[in-house]
Formats: structure tokens, C-alpha cells, sequence
């Protein structure tokens, strides 16, 4: 499983989020699974983390939230604010 590590990026905080130099404006939760990879860390310890902030009650509660994380880490590569370590 590839792991996910950030990119060191200058940033803002704003009331309602956070502005990147490089023009990337993140919500506090796409923050946190940011932060989440200032070392190296696997998606499943993000989900955990989640999951234990939530505590999603249904098997499809589970999936939107592994869903949201998948999905917000692709968007965080795209914006070279991480970068995918390994396969």
C-alpha cells in the first residue's frame, strides 16, 4: 500500500479554511488529512483516524468517509501538496 508524505508548502489560515503559496485553498477537514501526512503514513491510518473521530454508525457511513479520504488525497496530489511514496 503506497504511503502519503507532504510537500512543504508556505500557507494562510483564513477563518473558513487554508490558502497554499501555491494557490490551493483547503477546508479544515482536507487540512487535517493534510496534516495527517507530515511523515510518511498509509491511507488505512487516515481512515482510522476518521473513524475514530466520527464514529460512522453504518457500513455505508464507512465507505463515504473512506470514499471522502480517497478522494481528497488525489486532489492533494494533484495540488503538489503531497506526494505518493511507493506502490
Amino acid at each position: 500500500m503506497p504511503k502519503y508524505k507532504q510537500v512543504k508548502v508556505d500557507y494562510r489560515i483564513f477563518k473558513n479554511g487554508y490558502l497554499f503559496s501555491n494557490g490551493i485553498a483547503l477546508n479544515k477537514t482536507a487540512f487535517e488529512i493534510w496534516e495527517c501526512c507530515r511523515e510518511p503514513v498509509d491511507e488505512n491510518i487516515i481512515v482510522k483516524k476518521f473513524f475514530e473521530k466520527y464514529m460512522p454508525q453504518s457500513d455505508e457511513d464507512k465507505k463515504m468517509i473512506i470514499e471522502d479520504i480517497k478522494n481528497c488525497l488525489n486532489l492533494l496530489i494533484e495540488g503538489n501538496l503531497i506526494e505518493r511514496i511507493g506502490k
